[in-house]
């Protein structure tokens, strides 16, 4: 037999026919006529040998698959991004990147409640101070003033979003020195410890804001500038807290107070009242239940003769730390 008809040891893959080689690399089936191709061993690696335009075609046709997945991953990618952005402000976006050091499509849920401690000024610029540490884990205050940081973000105030408050789970501080704190929108589910916010109730503002804390975490709230807030139905929502601050408001009566059973610390700054009503009212407050500290300071505190604090001091002075500034 010569060379061409030369038989090789592999059966055809296709049919089981007996091969028989061709050239020195390569061989047919004399079934089927399937070629296949020797490698350059002799070894008898048989492969199935494909012309040049089925080589093409398979090119064109992986070249087309990788281009799809491509496709579909830049979608999947920015389609996240695109979520991440809808739901964010651009000042929230800003700060976002810039703590957490990666984009905005990439930040997940669990990210966001490991923020633990958040404050939000606005100077011209928003100005965010944050830590990843819980404060109530540090006995030493200077201590965990060296985990925070601060970054400053550009923006008007419609680039900005109280209501993008809602994802930081994770806090247990948040201090708003914004304005109008009632168009914020509190986590649905938080466990937040301490809360200070500024200003009264906007317009636009939501009496959602409270009915989102935490009765079972939420100890100390703080009221700054509340000159313009007239309605004040959502102290209902607070009456689980230790510490309350309310700073220049109008207080009409007590009454806002009633049900207070847990608090132990009240400061009054600057708090208006009217002078007849003022004996009335801080004696009301004093007869809290578990009433430990009470500060007044401001117009309102001298409308107290010195014999009427006087009376108050021999009344509840055994109970509570009185002072008045």
């Amino acid at each position: 037999m010569n060379r061409r008809s030369q038989r090789a040891d592999s059966p055809c893959r296709s049919c089981g026919g007996q091969l028989v080689r061709i050239n020195p690399y390569e061989c047919q089936c004399t079934s089927c006529g399937r070629k296949y191709y020797i490698s350059a061993d002799r070894h008898h690696k048989v492969s199935v040998r494909l012309s040049m335009g089925k080589i093409i075609l398979l090119c064109i046709m992986g070249a087309i698959l990788t281009g799809a997945l491509a496709v579909a991953g830049y979608q999947y990618y920015t389609g996240r991004l695109v979520a991440s952005a809808s739901r964010f402000s651009v000042v929230f976006r800003d700060f976002l990147m810039e703590a957490y050091e990666k984009p905005v499509a990439d930040i997940s849920e669990e990210d966001l409640e490991r923020m633990k401690y958040l404050k939000i000024q606005r100077d011209g610029d928003y100005v965010f101070t944050y830590s990843f540490e819980d404060v109530y884990d540090y006995a030493d205050q200077e201590q965990y003033e060296k985990t925070l940081h601060t970054i400053r973000t550009e923006g008007r105030k419609e680039d900005f979003s109280p209501t993008n408050i809602q994802y930081f789970t994770g806090l247990t501080r948040l201090e708003l020195y914004t304005e109008a704190w009632q168009n914020y929108e509190l986590p649905e589910k938080n466990v937040l410890r301490y809360l200070i916010c500024t200003d009264g109730l906007s317009r636009y503002g939501t009496p959602r804001f409270f009915t989102q804390v935490n009765p079972d975490t939420l100890e100390e709230v703080l009221i700054l500038k509340a000159g313009n807030l007239e309605d004040f139905s959502f102290m209902e929502d607070l009456r689980g807290i230790r510490g309350f601050l309310l700073e220049e408001a109008s207080l009409k009566n007590a009454d806002m107070f009633r049900g207070f059973d847990r608090l132990e610390q009240l400061v009054l700054y600057h708090v208006s009242m009217e002078e007849e009503d003022a004996f009335e009212i801080v004696e009301e407050l004093l007869s809290l239940p578990s009433l430990k500290r009470f500060a007044i300071s401001g117009k309102s505190a001298w409308y107290l003769t010195e014999d009427q604090w006087g009376q108050l001091e021999e009344k509840y002075g055994d109970r509570v730390v009185m002072i008045r500034e």
